[in-house]
């Protein structure tokens, strides 16, 4: 939940942040003249967030419904949970559960922050506030780890073939002896070792293409 976040573009990349972690749902409230076409800007194609946004009067109606509320601030707080606490906190409760933040100015009063089932705050090292967009998305990572969210794994590279290592040792071999590297006589001693050489560094089929490709600018290039 946003408290009367002043920039649209922040909403956003609110937005943002949340289709990236799906953390939850975004409610906004009371924001100050919202402009949903800067929001969408910032919001990336997280279109979906926006559309499903929630936008209330006060804040009392936004928690209203919430088994738990915990409360962002950047001020020193005793008792403050970490990031980490809070998302377990929220991600352990039977019902719906809130986490507020306040505006980017002056963030939550410590009347607001007395309504707080617990509070938490990011740990900084020089400056003790962020921009709000990014307090969201540290907190939306943690919920999502909190959950056990499985990442998708990367795709697996595909490994370089003995196909591509033979074009490389053929193209290789006329541009070393036209540069006077290999010897006349016996050019295949070093030519072996230093396919060899790539051989064990285990490319990848794009990575031994890009050797290819920059062998064949080495042979435009010796022509002209």
């Amino acid at each position: 939940m946003l408290h009367r976040p002043r920039s649209s573009q922040n909403i956003g990349a609110a937005a943002r942040a949340l289709a990236n972690t799906g953390a939850g749902s975004l409610w906004v409230v009371e924001p100050l003249g919202f402009d949903r076409g800067q929001a969408a800007k910032l919001a990336a194609g997280a279109d979906a967030v926006l559309e499903s946004m929630r936008v209330v009067r006060t804040l009392a109606e936004a928690v209203g419904d919430c088994v738990d509320v915990v409360m962002t601030t950047g001020r020193p707080t005793a008792g403050a949970l970490s990031p980490p606490e809070a998302a377990a906190r929220l991600s352990s409760r039977p019902g719906p559960a809130a986490l507020v933040f306040g505006d980017e100015v002056r963030g939550l009063t410590n009347r607001e922050l007395r309504q707080a089932g617990a509070v938490t705050t990011i740990p900084t090292v020089f400056k003790s506030s962020l921009n709000l967009a990014q307090a969201v998305m540290v907190y939306g990572y943690e919920v999502m780890k909190s959950r056990g969210a499985v990442l998708p794994p990367a795709a697996p590279e595909v490994p370089a073939d003995e196909n591509i290592f033979s074009l490389v040792r053929d193209r290789s071999r006329a541009l070393l002896l036209a540069a006077g590297f290999l010897n006349p006589q016996q050019p295949d001693v070093i030519l072996d070792e230093l396919v060899s050489l790539l051989r064990r560094a285990r490319p990848s089929r794009r990575e031994a293409e890009l050797v290819l490709a920059a062998l064949a600018q080495l042979e435009r290039t010796r022509i002209r």
